[in-house]
């Protein structure tokens, strides 16, 4: 599974390629976010479950993605492309997750949830499992080597993103 960093550049690509050059904030209270900072907030948003004890659950569903794009409805009203880019951002997580190795049982993602509890895994792996025990100085060898990994394959998905974005 991507570690955040990789679920955060994902977020960022699809929100900046579904939403373009819309406005670049969008007001939350009484303060205004940079939508390039919520795209990848988005990116990262499934893995909240982590907070509740359980991992890839409902928040890593389709039912949570369409959820997270009528949030943003409420939010920003009048900007349908941000509903999109919002849910687009989230969904990434699922896709990358999709295709990470998975090392707890059950494997894989339940994502079509609320029609099915299936958990589904992909049988290509793109992303190798995260480690966890964070105490052994080889986890955080295989974490920078992961790291580097969504680097590498993710970041000129971001830049390209970034390129339309100004092109458009």
């Amino acid at each position: 599974m991507p570690t955040p960093i990789g679920h955060a550049l994902g977020g960022l690509a699809a929100g900046v390629l579904v939403a373009g050059r819309t406005a670049p904030l969008v007001p939350v209270g009484k303060r205004s976010w940079s939508l390039l900072w919520v795209w990848a907030l988005c990116g990262m948003l499934p893995d909240v479950d982590f907070l509740f004890g359980s991992h890839r659950g409902v928040t890593h569903t389709l039912g949570a993605m369409f959820a997270a794009g009528i949030v943003a409805a409420m939010i920003a009203r009048r900007r349908p492309v941000v509903w999109g880019a919002v849910a687009a951002s989230y969904g990434t997580h699922l896709l990358l997750d999709w295709f990470g190795a998975d090392t707890v049982v059950p494997l894989g993602i339940m994502a079509l949830w609320p029609f099915a509890d299936t958990f589904y895994a992909s049988p290509y792996v793109l992303f190798s499992a995260v480690c966890r025990q964070y105490w052994l100085v080889c986890c955080w060898t295989e974490l920078i080597q992961t790291v580097f990994w969504e680097l590498l394959l993710l970041g000129p998905v971001v830049a390209v993103a970034l390129w339309f974005r100004r092109r458009r």
